[in-house]
């Protein structure tokens, strides 16, 4: 006999094995506190994700004066490393052609982005000019950004012909 086996190798027919009884009773759930705030908050999370509550999101902000009106599509929700888009559509509200507006972008606002492209290009920093918008006419300005900061960045944007300044005031969130 090897090891307590048999010559073919098997246990003996005889040998019983000791195995552990299974616990009598109801199965119960044995967290601590921290975990029973914890469950609900994994669970939360997937369920928020689903309704789009992490995903992005673009929000447009508007003003006027009695020459212009400013229309911002901005995006208000964005992942790190993601690029949008900025547009700002200028409009003439007036029956004369408007030789100049001056549109400003707001520098501290663009410095938490990379990679940023404006189009019509800036003739200053992150100022750009529109020249002769016609009555009823629509100029866009576009700003390509990619988010490099995290959290909230507020921004302040200026659109100026003559006396009157239009101002849009928004602001982006960037996700992890």
């Amino acid at each position: 006999m090897v090891h307590g086996r048999g010559e073919d190798g098997d246990l003996p027919h005889s040998a019983a094995i000791d195995a552990p009884r299974a616990p009598n009773g109801t199965p119960r759930w044995s967290l601590t506190r921290k975990q029973w705030v914890g469950l609900p908050v994994l669970v939360l999370i997937p369920v928020l994700a689903l309704f789009g509550v992490f995903g992005e999101r673009t929000a447009t902000g508007t003003t006027t004066t009695t020459s212009l009106g400013v229309t911002v599509s901005y995006p208000a929700r964005l992942r790190y490393r993601q690029t949008e888009r900025l547009e700002i559509a200028v409009t003439n509200r007036t029956s004369r052609t408007i030789d100049s507006v001056h549109v400003s972008l707001d520098s501290a606002y663009l410095s938490r982005f990379i990679d940023v492209r404006v189009i019509p290009e800036p003739t200053a920093a992150y100022e750009v000019r529109l020249a002769r918008i016609a009555p009823g006419e629509t100029r866009l300005v576009v700003a390509d950004v990619t988010g490099n900061r995290y959290w909230r960045h507020t921004a302040s944007l200026s659109v100026a012909t003559g006396d009157e300044r239009a101002t849009v005031h928004f602001s982006s969130l960037v996700f992890p």
